[in-house]
């Protein structure tokens, strides 16, 4: 993998001809038009790689690689008719002066300038005399692809554990395989978009636990359904793991717990239950070198929890619970473990339901069992938290209408598409119907409450829901439809606004 990238902060910078035109001309590299005469420039090598399976770039006119920098520069190459292969999909650019970092999207277009498929690189630094050798995953727009054969898991595995790691790595730990709990862990670079051999075992096995990256380098393990008095810290760098001590008041086993990552080297985990099935009323901090409670009398079960801003700080939004006639949301202070306001919803309490903040301060609330603890909700409801003031002034919750027309679910991920850009979508993954089977993954607009089904290429539950620093949404392993652990990584592109 690459270094670690530093955030963009140079000056302007101008494309010069690709090396091969250069060549064709009789431009030595670094000459002339191709470069300042004293050092040679930059060379970049875009490899352009496939999904496994059907090939989005079929049927395009061209590619169109645009490089996100202080000057944004943009090349054009014609595509063969059939769309050609990842080995013939290379091509060289050469820069004169030195930037910062920069970030590759590169699009494929028909011949009437439509967006067909699209990819990003992860964050990459142009250097004046570097070479230096960029993948980037192209993918059909709004719908699901197999990620690349080299990206296959080694081990079959489900309830596992995956975070974004370094400069563009992706961890996979732990989890449930056909032979039990597991210890075995791999890690994907996600510029080769391939298996990092080499990387060492967790020291106990977990399944169903919370996993977290809190800083680039260092990655948090805890709980699970095996016991252990201990959390895991996996570190980067050094390829090592080290055990921190848990507080004597945290079970032993501790199954699915919830982690909100605090973008400070730290973060929260609260739900979840212990070896007898009942509900942990903790709240606890971990860090690096120490785990903590912060609170030990959370007044709710296991409820859903979305990280909001509000203009007292940070809070955190909990919906519902498995505690039928709980108060349907509140917020909570992650500092001090109290719920500061009750969000009362006139008409339904759910357990097992998912929640996405999407843009406008908006929260989608969509499947989970209903006031009765099994009728399966089949409508959305949407929590306006910019009103404040409540009624009559304005409404807090709005009916979305029946969006689930084909049946609900229990359990899946809610992952908003673009929040910070006001994007009101979220896509829900991973959900299973009364009977435990998959269900399809939905889109929902807060806006217009409308669910569209986005059918996976293979239904699956208990799988690892990830958002990757190219954008693409990923959901590794799993269980089938048969309750079989998979070995395949799916790659949701999301269609832009």
């Amino acid at each position: 993998m690459m270094e670690r990238p530093k955030l963009p902060r140079s000056a302007a910078a101008r494309a010069t001809r690709p090396l091969a035109a250069c060549l064709a001309l009789g431009l030595a590299p670094g000459l002339g038009a191709c470069g300042d005469e004293a050092t040679p420039p930059a060379r970049v090598t875009v490899q352009v790689l496939l999904p496994d399976g059907l090939n989005p770039l079929a049927g395009n006119a061209r590619l169109v690689f645009t490089f996100h920098k202080s000057d944004v520069d943009t090349f054009v190459e014609t595509l063969a008719a059939d769309g050609g292969t990842s080995g013939d999909l290379t091509f060289t650019y050469s820069f004169p002066e030195e930037m910062e970092t920069s970030v590759l999207e590169v699009t494929a277009e028909d011949s009437g300038n439509n967006v067909r498929a699209r990819g990003r690189s992860v964050p990459f630094d142009i250097v004046k005399g570097r070479v230096l050798t960029v993948g980037v995953l192209v993918l059909s727009l709004d719908q699901w692809s197999y990620a690349p054969a080299a990206m296959r898991l080694s081990v079959a595995r489900a309830l596992h554990g995956a975070a974004v790691v370094g400069d563009g790595g992706l961890l996979v730990a732990g989890g449930t395989t056909a032979g039990g709990v597991t210890t075995t862990v791999e890690v994907f670079d996600l510029n080769a978009w391939e298996a990092v051999p080499g990387v060492p075992d967790m020291p106990v096995p977990r399944s169903r636990f919370a996993m977290v990256a809190l800083n680039a380098d260092q990655t948090l393990l805890l709980g699970g359904v095996m016991a252990s008095s201990t959390a895991d810290m996996f570190d980067g760098p050094t390829q090592t793991w080290s055990q921190i001590p848990l507080p004597l008041d945290l079970p032993d086993i501790w199954k699915g717990p919830r982690v909100i990552d605090m973008d400070n080297a730290s973060a929260m985990f609260l739900g979840g239950f212990d070896g007898s099935d009942a509900a942990v009323p903790l709240l606890v901090r971990g860090t690096g070198t120490e785990i903590t409670t912060v609170a030990d009398t959370l007044d709710r079960a296991d409820p859903s929890v979305t990280p909001v801003r509000t203009a007292d700080g940070l809070r955190f939004l909990l919906y519902g619970g498995n505690e039928l006639g709980t108060m349907a949301a509140a917020l909570l202070d992650p500092a001090t473990g109290a719920v500061e306001e009750d969000f009362e919803s006139p008409d339904e309490s759910r357990t097992r339901s998912s929640a996405a903040l999407v843009g406008n301060d908006k929260v989608i609330v969509l499947g989970g069992f209903g006031t009765d603890g099994t009728t399966l909700e089949t409508h959305a409801r949407i929590l306006d938290l910019g009103c404040t003031e409540g009624p009559p002034a304005c409404s807090r919750w709005a009916d979305g209408g029946t969006v689930l027309s084909a049946g609900g679910f229990v359990d899946a991920v809610g992952v908003p598409i673009d929040a910070e850009n006001g994007d009101t979508r979220a896509i829900f993954i991973g959900g299973v119907d009364a009977s435990e089977n998959p269900t399809d993954t939905v889109l929902v607009d807060a806006d217009y409450p409308v669910a569209i089904r986005k059918p996976m290429r293979t239904p699956r539950s208990a799988a690892a829901v990830v958002r990757l620093p190219t954008g693409q949404i990923a959901v590794i392993g799993g269980l089938d439809a048969a309750g079989n652990p998979l070995d395949t990584i799916e790659l949701y592109e999301p269609q832009a606004r």
